[in-house]
This record gives C-alpha cells, structure tokens and sequence, in this order.
C-alpha cells in the first residue's frame, strides 16, 4: 500500500481543514440539543483535577474535587445565563478571547503535523538569507568630533601616533555618548550606533592594530578590532530546531487565513463608507 501521500504535507493540512470545521459544527450542534442539561463528564473531572495538581503539587482531597466541581457547575450555569441575557456581545475582551481560542484551536492541529527532514531543508534553502549569522566584532574606539575640530584629518594623524606609542585612548577621545569598548557586536547593531554601512568599513582592516579615520553619523573614529567572525551560514543540522519553529508559524499562518477566508465566505459584509470630515472644508 502506498502511504507516501500521508506525509505530504498538503495532504495533512487538508484533513486539518476538514477537521477544524467538523469540530466547529459538533460544538454547534452540541449547544442546540443541550437544551438547559449541564454534563459533568469524568473528563472534566480529570481535567479539574489536574489543574489542581498542577498549582498544589498534590491531588485534590475528596471535598476539594467536590468543590472543584461544585465551582465548575456554578460558572457554566452563570455562563449560559450570561449568554441567554445577550452580556456577551459587543464585548471586545471577550470577542479577543473567543477569536484566540479558535486560532489556538487550529495551531494545535497543526503542530500535530511532522514534516519530513527533506520539507524542512528546503525551507531552509528557500530562507537562507534569513538563517545567515551575521558578522561580529569586538573592537575599541576614539572618536574625533569633525564639528570641534579644523583639521580632523590632520588630528587623527597625530591621535593614530600616539596610539601607536601606546597612549591611553580614553584619554585622546572627544566625548561622546558611545562606549569606549563593545564586545562581540553584530555589524547590524554597529551599523544601528555608527549609522548605515559603518561596519563595511571594518572590512580588510588589520586586527589588533589601530586603523581610521574611519567616518560615522557622528563624526571620525579611530577604531582597534581586537576579535572578528565574518558573516558565515550556519549548516542545516545546527538550527534545525529553529527552522522547524519557523516552519510550523508560516503554516500556522497558512492554515489560519485558509480557515478565516472559508469562513467569511459564508457571511455577507456590508462596511459603511467612512464618514467625510467637512473640517477646514472652504466655503
């Protein structure tokens, strides 16, 4: 028998949409036929008290499983009435709640789906820009402030020369807000501090050795990279985790908008037209 369509996961998502609206139209026919009968199944029971057990690292005794229960009745009775009274429309909180529990719904069925080794590496290849470990550099720097200075060019000459003798770098910097010394910083975040592109100019310079003027948003650095690690792509096997999670939140996406358009499509939407402002409106 050829059960290779069972792992497709077009196949699985699917049988998820069909099961998504079968649970939806159970529930809807349980709740008409219900009439005013509440159940209190052994399930239930076991789920009161496992959430008991959860919070007192014990099970309930005989008379606080009773009130468990007796708790449970009270609010579903509550609950129904509260309905029949029509307090739960034009309720946003509960609007948000009931919306999450239907995506919450769907999100279940779908990390019950196991995509094969071979989906997930070709997710990876098709993402590949968004799994690149971007380059990190431990570097001091010096800033020269072009606005106080005539001859910055000149200036970071003589500041480079007597770095190179060794002179204490805090003491030759003009003040600023940035830090002296930044330890394993991506050339994102250099690039967020320093402005765009900063860190291109990291780029070929000597580690170890003091090299600038190098030009930023603010001003002139002198800058001393004492560690680098170029932008490299980490292989597959080493974030397989991550492109899993990955994978699993574009489905869930996926399967979420398929579910709502299915849905909308058996209402008819009607929108106002937005009111027109008439201020400021000439004469």
């Amino acid at each position: 028998m050829n059960v290779q369509w069972i792992r497709d996961p077009s196949i699985q998502f699917t049988v998820i949409g069909v099961l998504l609206f079968a649970v939806n139209s159970f529930f809807q026919q349980g709740a008409e036929g219900d009439g005013e009968e509440i159940i209190v199944t052994q399930n239930r029971i076991q789920h009161l008290s496992n959430i008991f057990e959860r919070g007192w690292q014990r099970p309930p005794e005989p008379q606080e499983l009773q009130g468990l229960i007796d708790d449970y009745v009270r609010e579903e009775v509550l609950y129904r009435e509260a309905v029949k009274m029509g307090l739960d429309q034009n309720d946003t909180v509960i609007r948000r709640r009931m919306r999450m529990k239907m995506e919450f719904l769907a999100k279940d069925l779908v990390e019950a789906v196991v995509p094969s080794e071979q989906v997930l590496e070709d997710y990876y290849a098709a993402n590949l820009a968004h799994y690149t470990a971007p380059a990190q550099y431990t570097f001091e720097q010096v800033f020269l402030d072009s606005d106080k200075r005539a001859e910055v060019a000149e200036d970071a000459r003589i500041v480079l020369t007597k770095l190179t003798a060794g002179k204490d770098p805090r003491l030759l910097s003009d003040s600023n807000l940035l830090q002296y010394r930044f330890e394993q910083v991506t050339s994102e975040r250099i690039d967020r501090l320093f402005g765009a592109d900063f860190s291109r100019q990291f780029e070929g310079l000597e580690i170890g050795q003091w090299n600038g003027p190098l030009t930023s948003a603010h001003g002139e650095h002198l800058v001393r990279i004492s560690a680098a690690t170029p932008q490299h792509q980490p292989d597959f096997g080493e974030i397989r985790d991550n492109v899993l999670r990955d994978w699993q939140l574009e489905e869930q996406k996926s399967i979420l908008e398929a579910q709502y358009q299915t849905l909308r499509d058996n209402y008819r939407i009607r929108i106002a037209a937005p009111a027109v402002s008439h201020e400021g409106a000439a004469p």
